[in-house]
């Protein structure tokens, strides 16, 4: 049958989009929230992380580089969401993260703890393609801005509520204690993404083409597929949002290190003194929320990688006091949190036959971005201290923004 002969996907727009918006309060936000907490509450514990398994903080970051790792198979996941639906692969990436995180509170090696976190990087890299795809699949290209970047708001809670609460149970049980957590809650979550209705998208469009050389048909719709997701614009536009984390990464992997050693912060203190970079990302997000759609996706991740390169670039000079060093940090996290979630509906964009894999590519990227900062940061930090981040990281950003300049425009793009 040919799909132009099945209902029109335009009639199902508006119910799905009311369902998608209704379903990110109260399922999306908190299931992602505490999928980004597992991911964030390392960084600034990492040192105590270290301590706990009695490991150098080189050998440690490893645990961070092994997530990653895993997480960088996320285009197998972006693909099946494409084929199975987006709620079954929500489902595999909460799964996976309440396994994973029960593994971490119960490890007492560091072996263990390497396959937790392997189990953790499969639950971001899995559930985060997926759930992007699934609002991306309902709302329209010219709101899409404002409902992806709703759903970024988490990244931000995440390090608001998660870093202060980690901090506070470390402090009282040890390191494992906010993991045990993180399981008990998942479970509730999985409940909550079990009651989804599948995205329009995958449950009513007609499906694409078997993937066989003996239909021509397919041929066709491979030759498409390909030529959108490797079109020149959408690898320089991947890239950008690759180095955007690179940048990001390379500064917070020793951000907890910093605090200790510059200012001899105690974990509780270093989760309260997070709150402050927590409430800027919130304001990044709410504030790419209102203005992305209106001033373009291209223009407002320009803007948003230009300030964000020199907001590293000034770092070290506010490192002389606390209070200064969290105005700095303030400037990062605002202008990086405005690049990320301003990247997002730009990506969103490339193709509409594979938007999950497209997406899944994205984070595959990004966790290649990890691996590589896991692996460079304490050596720059061991090198140049904090001088050395920070130009690196603004070196990171300027490059983004120098790619997305020459290398994509609005036009490119699909827009649907």
């Amino acid at each position: 049958m040919d799909c132009s002969s099945s209902r029109p996907l335009a009639q199902h727009r508006v119910t799905a989009e009311n369902a998608a918006l209704r379903s990110l309060p109260g399922v999306i936000l908190p299931a992602r929230l505490l999928i980004n907490a597992q991911f964030r509450i390392v960084y600034p514990f990492l040192p105590a992380i270290s301590r706990g398994l009695g490991l150098p903080l080189k050998s440690t970051a490893l645990l961070v580089a092994i997530r990653a790792a895993v997480g960088a198979t996320s285009p197998l996941y972006g693909y099946l969401s494409d084929r199975l639906g987006r709620k079954a692969l929500m489902i595999l990436g909460l799964c996976a993260l309440v396994i994973g995180a029960a593994m971490v509170a119960l490890a007492r090696s560091f072996g263990i703890a390497l396959i937790a976190f392997g189990l953790l990087g499969l639950a971001k890299s899995s559930y985060d393609p997926a759930m992007q795809a699934y609002i991306s699949d309902a709302v329209p290209y010219e709101q899409r801005g404002r409902a992806l970047a709703i759903s970024e708001f988490s990244w931000a809670g995440s390090w608001l509520l998660g870093v202060p609460i980690a901090g506070f149970l470390m402090a009282r049980w040890g390191w494992h204690a906010p993991f045990a957590g993180i399981a008990l809650v998942g479970l509730i979550c999985i409940a909550g993404t079990w009651t989804l209705r599948e995205s329009v998208r995958s449950a009513s469009q007609c499906p694409a083409p078997a993937l066989s050389v003996d239909n021509p048909r397919s041929t066709r719709f491979n030759r498409a597929l390909f030529s959108e997701v490797l079109a020149p614009s959408a690898g320089v536009t991947l890239l950008a949002s690759a180095l955007v984390i690179l940048a990001n990464e390379n500064l917070f992997l020793v951000y907890g290190a910093w605090m200790e050693t510059r200012y001899a912060l105690s974990l509780t203190n270093l989760g309260t003194a997070s709150v402050v970079i927590s409430l800027a990302e919130l304001v990044a997000a709410v504030t790419a929320a209102g203005v992305v759609d209106r001033l373009g996706k291209r223009r407002s991740l320009l803007g948003g990688l230009l300030l964000n390169a020199l907001a590293y670039f000034f770092l070290p000079l506010t490192s002389s006091r606390l209070s200064t060093a969290l105005v700095g940090l303030v400037l990062v996290a605002l202008t990086a949190e405005f690049s990320i979630v301003s990247a997002v509906p730009l990506i969103s964009g490339i193709s509409i036959n594979a938007r999950g894999t497209v997406m899944a590519l994205n984070a595959a990227l990004m966790c290649v971005a990890v691996i590589i900062a896991s692996l460079v940061a304490p050596r720059l930090w061991e090198a140049g201290g904090l001088w050395l981040i920070a130009g690196a990281s603004g070196a990171s950003a300027l490059g983004a923004a120098l790619l997305l300049w020459h290398g994509v425009k609005d036009s490119s793009l699909t827009s649907q």
